[in-house]
This record gives C-alpha cells, sequence and structure tokens, in this order.
C-alpha cells in the first residue's frame, strides 16, 4: 500500500472515531428512528415544493397556503430539543471537517509553492 493510501486510511479512522463525529452519528441516528421527525420533514419539504409549483403557475393563494403549512412545520420541528441537539453536533462534525479539509489545503499549497521556487 502506498504511502497515500495509508496516510488515507489513517485520516479516516481518525474522523470516524473523532468524538464530534460519532456524538453526530448517534444524534443523527436517534432523529432517524423518530418515525414522527420523518414524516413531518418529509411534509415539511413537500409543501415547500407545493409552494414554488404553485408560485411558478400563479396559483397565489395555494402558493400562500403551502407557503403557511411549510412554515408551521418547519417552527415545529426547530423548536423540539432533540433537533437543537442535532444541529449543534452537526455543526461541531462540519468545524472539524472543515479544519482538517482547510490544513490539507495548505500543507497542498505550501509543498506545491515550495516545487515552482
Amino acid at each position: 500500500m502506498t504511502d497515500y493510501r495509508v496516510a488515507l486510511d489513517q485520516l479516516k479512522i481518525g474522523i470516524a472515531t473523532h468524538p464530534s463525529v460519532k456524538s453526530y452519528q448517534e444524534a443523527r441516528q436517534e432523529l432517524m428512528d423518530m418515525t414522527d421527525y420523518e414524516k413531518k420533514s418529509y411534509d415539511m419539504k413537500r409543501q415547500q415544493q407545493d409552494f414554488y409549483l404553485f408560485q411558478k403557475i400563479d396559483k397565489e393563494k395555494a402558493a400562500a397556503s403551502a407557503n403557511q403549512e411549510a412554515n408551521a412545520l418547519k417552527q415545529e420541528l426547530d423548536c423540539q430539543p432533540i433537533i437543537e441537539a442535532y444541529r449543534c453536533k452537526m455543526q461541531d462534525a462540519s468545524d472539524l471537517i472543515q479544519y482538517i479539509t482547510g490544513t490539507i489545503e495548505d500543507k497542498l499549497n505550501k509543498e506545491l509553492n515550495n516545487g515552482k521556487s
């Protein structure tokens, strides 16, 4: 196995086992296990799609109704503690990934610039 592959495998393992990523995955699974959440989330997305469709075909009353229903579902979902915890954990995991990719990008740019000097 090449050095690149070894380093990549180590990076993948490091990310997968990092506490913020594990915490996010657990929160995501907990959220996905809630059938009520899945249904409301699906209904909200459906209402949002209907809103845009009705807007395109100039059905203002139907668009307003769909938008109102989508917003009500969104507010209902947003105020649940499990959703707030999920978003916080997702942000932590996202910050980790952004830090890692930024570090890799910086190191690659330095290597490339050193080769051109």
